[in-house]
């Protein structure tokens, strides 16, 4: 016992109960939860409300994940400071898996920005097994995303927003609002990761005509080309 605490010292001046939750040492992640005295539960945030729970989620740790929603009470839907749950920050299909179907995660929680975890998922790009799975459990189409948009439509709206670019050029009576998304999109096109991130600004335009109930002012910049145009 003397040993372990004097262990959990020396740890506690390198490291905290978040890093050893992402570096998946469930020893000492143990010792700061049952240390006499201690402060920490299974659900502390950190200040950017980042709690264990995510990290386990976070570095795909299932074993340590289980231990902290089963044995220390631990909430598999906890949010940090931008509203991500757990499931926000998976990036395998195995950790979003145990958490959706042996913990009961809620895969339908949005964030701050208004975004599933899907939505999250699939603005990354980067996981297309995890995309199908969340998809699937969705009850999506296999071929539309979870805005309703399949890749026919994306590359139409894609297109409509270079053709905009490219014949309607910026000019000096142009507001203020319209000159920054502009900007933004030329900035996007001009990038290193175009079409993920021309895919996402896309999104992020529907996801706001879907929230606001409506049409705003940046909806015919997102219009399929074939439809601005007829």
């Amino acid at each position: 016992m003397v040993k372990q605490q004097n262990e959990l010292r020396r740890h506690i001046k390198r490291m905290n109960i978040w890093i050893a939750a992402s570096d998946g040492r469930q020893d000492l992640v143990e010792q700061y939860l049952t240390a006499e005295n201690t402060p920490f539960t299974a659900n502390s945030k950190d200040p950017n409300g980042y709690t264990p729970i995510h990290a386990a989620a976070a570095y795909g740790h299932k074993d340590l994940l289980r231990l902290l929603c089963s044995t220390y009470n631990g909430d598999v839907n906890v949010r940090d400071s931008d509203g991500d749950t757990p499931l926000h920050h998976c990036e395998d299909l195995e950790t979003a898996t145990m958490i959706i179907e042996e913990l009961n995660g809620d895969f339908t929680i949005a964030n701050n920005e208004g975004k599933t975890a899907l939505q999250t998922f699939e603005e990354d790009g980067e996981f297309p097994d995890l995309i199908q799975y969340m998809r699937e459990k969705s009850g999506i189409p296999v071929e539309q995303d979870s805005l309703g948009l399949n890749q026919e439509e994306l590359a139409q709206f894609k297109d409509s927003i270079r053709y905009t670019l490219e014949q309607d050029p910026a000019g000096e009576n142009d507001d203020p609002e319209s000159l920054a998304r502009r900007q933004r999109l030329e900035q996007i096109i001009q990038g290193d990761n175009a079409e993920q991130e021309l895919e996402n600004y896309i999104r992020e335009m529907v996801r706001s005509q879907l929230i606001g109930g409506g049409a705003n002012d940046d909806q015919s910049e997102v219009e399929p080309d074939s439809k601005r145009r007829r």
